[in-house]
């Protein structure tokens, strides 16, 4: 036989048998695949856990016949993040024919997260060389872009069926689960479910001895009832009522508020009013930051940890996702230098989580700042976080019910009232602290709680009389004559605290002003320049009256000087209400005392107006000076004045500069005047 023939010989045998290999492996992927849907007593020895997901796997594969019958399929299964992931492949394993789990006929793969640089540490060619692929994700997880293109079906496995449980039961001779008990069941670590199946063995008993653990460790949480918050706690009062509405099917989730900005000074209780307002809305509670999302690593870490909180609050819905120290995401308007990219895409990222292309339906996000300023407008708009809320310190009453909910065993006591009226601008983290140390002084003399142990940690009280409370009287009734002349809006109430502790600052409040502000479609420089001289009317009476003004009305970001300053910095910088028609550029940020030093004329611009209503208001006063006594004098005697009272306090004021602001809007509340922070 020739070279040539031989070699033409052995290349048809290998074409024909190239050609048969093709036709053995169509004719085995047209054979549709089967589940082995007899295993399950293989899961449930290998582990209940496992037995519940191969429960569930199989319930889920039963529907998908185009998996089974096509030539080639790739089908995504979301699974739950918190499940330990090699039960997946060991049930995918299971639940197919020996025959079917060939290199050529089905493969599964536990997908993971990119590696810390960003990468990915496996290739999906090593898996898509197989006809039949399962890819199981866990929920909110990035999927690899090639398994993006190719999957046919994705699909979300639900795993802790009733029927599912009550079969594991019967089979573990557990005995009967109630329907709290699988509620119970459904929220704890899939790392439970083994300890809590024993053969034999009660569930229900273990159920209540894993109920209690965790009842222990989150009692170390103190939950305030919503009531505490003031404004806040009326808004959390309300969402509970809507997110009940909306469990019964009564309400639209368009119907519910979608989140909340709460801001104010550190301390005032923003991060506990989250905790409370997740007990008692029933909800689950997510935690974040920025902080806590980048300690994960650069920033496609971050933005994966990101993800996967506000996956973790949609999977648990109703929940609250609260994002502490919201400030610190910035505003991209003032973005610069090298990270301006890095920081854009981080808030980019946040707003698009917050519009839920996903669907957001069942959580609410509450933000906390300390700096609203701060904050880029399109993180507060509507639809985003629409309702924003200042906490400041309690007042006298919800210092009271705040004391004894630290301190029940008080509760009865007279002295807790009388304490918390002590402890003027005192927030609800000090007011737990002195609860703290009121226990600990009982523990250390071996007795009961009593109310020294309460009083001995508040500073020795000093009772303002004569000259210093005739004073602040003057102070306050300033700002409400001034303000009713000026028509800036209506005085509601005025205020005066009749003492003062010895560890308190000298600009610390002891008196308070509400004015209910007019809500208006815009401010003109008569508007601006009339609250500026509300604002000053306290130290301006002050002279007037005594001769010279005292600490009262500064020393503190919320004095009444700091506000003013504030005022007339808006007019020159933002709105060209100033000696000049230029305005700064809306990237500078206006509240940054370096502008002073940048353009020195920036001060003399504002010190012109604030100087211009500290004689405006001075005037007034002086004009008023017999009404302005009168309406101290009464303040002096009653501490309180509003209502009917007050109005006719007010009533004859006499003065030629009139503005007419209520008569072109209708009010709302809006503006408190004190010499420091609120009571």
């Amino acid at each position: 036989m020739r070279p040539d023939e031989s070699q033409d010989m052995l290349d048809a045998a290998i074409r024909n048998l190239l050609t048969a290999t093709a036709e053995v492996n169509a004719a085995i992927s047209k054979f549709p695949a089967e589940l082995s849907r007899r295993a399950a007593p293989t899961a449930l020895a290998s582990s209940p856990r496992r037995f519940l997901v191969f429960c569930a796997f199989v319930r889920l594969m039963k529907n998908q016949q185009h998996f089974f019958t096509s030539t080639t399929s790739v089908i995504v299964v979301q699974v739950p993040r918190a499940w330990p992931t090699d039960d997946f492949d060991y049930v995918a394993d299971l639940s197919f024919k020996s025959g079917d789990r060939s290199s050529l006929r089905f493969k599964s793969f536990c997908h993971p997260s990119r590696t810390k640089k960003g990468n990915w540490d496996f290739q999906p060619s090593a898996y898509l060389d197989a006809q039949k692929v399962v890819v199981f994700l866990p929920k909110g997880a990035e999927l690899h872009a090639e398994f993006k293109i190719c999957a046919d079906t994705n699909v979300e496995l639900e795993i802790l069926d009733d029927r599912h449980l009550d079969s594991l039961a019967r089979q573990m001779e557990v005995g009967p689960l109630s329907k709290e008990d699988k509620a119970l069941l459904c929220k704890q670590d899939p790392r439970y479910i083994d300890a809590i199946f024993r053969k034999g063995r009660s569930a229900r008993s273990a159920l209540a001895r894993l109920k209690e653990l965790t009842s222990k460790t989150s009692s170390s949480r103190r939950v305030l009832p919503l009531t505490s918050y003031g404004a806040a706690g009326t808004w959390g009062l309300d969402l509970k009522r809507d997110l009940e509405l909306w469990r019964a099917g009564a309400l639209h989730w368009a119907d519910v508020d979608k989140g909340v900005l709460l801001y104010g000074p550190p301390g005032t209780g923003k991060t506990s009013f989250a905790i409370s307002l997740a007990s008692e809305c029933g909800a689950h509670l997510v935690e974040a930051s920025l902080a806590k999302w980048q300690s994960h690593g650069h920033l496609g870490d971050l933005l994966k940890a990101m993800r996967l909180d506000f996956n973790e609050a949609r999977e648990s819905a109703p929940s609250i996702l609260f994002l502490d120290e919201f400030d610190a995401f910035g505003d991209r308007r003032k973005f610069s230098g090298d990270n301006q990219q890095y920081c854009s895409e981080v808030v980019n990222a946040l707003l698009e989580a917050l519009d839920g292309a996903g669907g957001r339906e069942g959580v609410v996000v509450v933000a906390s700042t300390n700096l609203p300023e701060r904050l880029d407008p399109a993180l507060i708009r509507s639809g985003r976080l629409e309702k924003h809320i200042e906490l400041l310190p309690p007042n006298a009453e919800e210092r009271a019910s705040i004391l004894r909910f630290y301190l029940p065993e008080l509760a009865d006591f007279l002295a807790i009232r009388q304490a918390a009226g002590a402890l003027v601008g005192k927030t609800g983290a000090d007011l737990e602290l002195l609860a703290r140390k009121a226990r600990q002084r009982a523990r250390v003399a071996n007795r009961s709680l009593m109310i020294e142990d309460l009083t001995e940690h508040i500073s020795e009280r000093i009772k303002l009389v004569g000259a210093d409370l005739w004073r602040i009287c003057i102070h306050e009734a300033a700002h409400a004559l001034v303000a009713k002349v000026l028509e800036v809006g209506t005085v509601s109430r005025i205020e005066i605290f009749d003492h003062t502790s010895e560890n308190e600052r000298s600009h610390e409040t002891h008196g308070a002003t509400w004015i209910d502000e007019p809500v208006t479609p815009f401010k003109t420089e008569r508007y601006f320049r009339a609250d500026i001289a509300v604002g000053l009317a306290g130290m301006a009476a002050e002279e007037l009256i005594f001769g010279y003004r005292s600490t009262t009305a500064g020393g503190s970001p919320r004095s009444d000087v700091a506000k003013a300053t504030e005022l007339a910095s808006q007019m020159v910088t933002r709105f060209a209400l100033g000696r000049r028609l230029s305005t700064f550029p809306e990237e500078i940020d206006q509240s940054e005392g370096a502008l002073f030093s940048i353009i020195p004329d920036l001060r003399a611009d504002i010190d012109l107006i604030l100087d211009a209503e500290y004689k405006r208001s001075k005037e007034i006063l002086e004009s008023n000076q017999e009404a302005l006594i009168k309406i101290a004098g009464a303040l002096r005697d009653e501490k309180f004045l509003a209502g009917e009272r007050l109005a006719q306090l007010l009533n004859h004021l006499s003065s030629d500069e009139i503005s007419g602001f209520q008569q072109l809007f209708q009010g709302k509340p809006g503006l408190l005047v004190q010499p420091g922070t609120s009571p």
